[in-house]
């Protein structure tokens, strides 16, 4: 099978569009770039002009009409928060900007130097402070309502990218956007192949366990990735809303395989953000997840079959 595939970094991580058998078509790549520029200005924090930046500040909104994939990427955000029970939360932009999170993590945060003197704690109102109106396309907030789509937008993102090409092009393809995955499932092998980075990078000539996916979607989460000093303490950005801070897992890394990425995104994030509870959680969903830890080592959950351990490549 090729591993032909196009590349980009976009949305602060890498993104790749992987073709079967063969390299994506153009039109392929046209989609997945239109879609992730699209995304970016519509939803992106980091931007002053993006759709969510100008639209929610602060104010107390009514009624106000939104882009499409602006309004689904807060329903797939929303539809998050229920599922876990209000961990994964759209509302904590303000927890974030107050650990020093304030622009794009590559650029500001990514070095071990401390940020802050000292930690601030800012409580999110709550996800039950949007209310959307699909018919009208609207949403409104409460006053003091400000956004972070990052727990579920690439995963939302990559669902949609590859809907998109195969509806339009009837193409399968794998699309990854800085660990959320979603494929086009296939009838017959070769599937897909999936490698879990013992270093949990995203190269994947890195070592590690190898799998693979008829289709569906896989995410990774993991507190070791965005993470930096605020002061004397290390944080990270997978925040628990009931505290303001950042989640204290049992495991710092969660790979979950789900029926699509956002599906994948949502437990593996949730079980980060629930710490203790998480485990159990993911346990009750049944879906097939692998977690690790250098402190706990690895668990598996469902019907994951411990794959082949690759070695480096490099």
């Amino acid at each position: 099978m090729a591993v032909d595939s196009y590349k980009t970094f976009a949305l602060g991580t890498e993104c790749t569009l992987l073709g079967y058998g063969e390299t994506p078509s153009k039109d392929a790549f046209q989609i997945f770039t239109l879609l992730i520029n699209e995304m970016d200005s519509a939803a992106s924090r980091f931007r002053s002009d993006s759709e969510l930046r100008t639209t929610f500040n602060g104010e107390a909104l009514r009624e106000v009409e939104v882009s499409q994939i602006l309004f689904d990427a807060l329903e797939a955000a929303i539809y998050g928060a229920r599922v876990t029970g209000g961990h994964l939360d759209p509302t904590v932009e303000g927890s974030l900007v107050a650990l020093g999170y304030t622009a794009d993590f590559a650029t500001t945060l990514s070095s071990e130097s401390p940020r802050r003197d000292q930690t601030r704690i800012v409580l999110p109102l709550g996800y039950q402070n949007i209310i959307l109106n699909r018919a009208a396309r609207t949403v409104s907030v409460s006053k003091g309502v400000t956004l972070d789509l990052g727990s579920t937008g690439k995963a939302f993102l990559a669902d949609r990218i590859r809907k998109r090409i195969e509806t339009e092009l009837a193409e399968p393809v794998l699309v990854n956007l800085g660990g959320d995955i979603s494929a086009t499932t296939l009838e017959q092998e070769p599937f897909w192949p999936i490698n879990i980075t013992d270093d949990r990078s995203l190269d994947p000539s890195s070592a590690g366990m190898l799998t693979s996916i008829a289709g569906g979607g896989v995410a990774t989460s993991s507190t070791l990735r965005r993470a930096w000093k605020n002061g004397s303490e290390r944080v990270h950005h997978l925040i628990n809303p009931f505290s303001g801070q950042s989640a204290r897992p049992v495991f710092d890394t969660v790979t979950v395989f789900a029926g699509s990425a956002l599906d994948a995104n949502i437990a593996s994030s949730g079980t980060i953000v629930m710490g203790p509870r998480g485990l159990a959680w993911l346990e009750s969903t049944g879906l097939p997840a692998i977690a690790r830890s250098n402190e706990q080592g690895t668990k598996y959950f469902g019907n994951f079959k411990q794959p082949e351990t690759t070695q480096s490549r490099r």
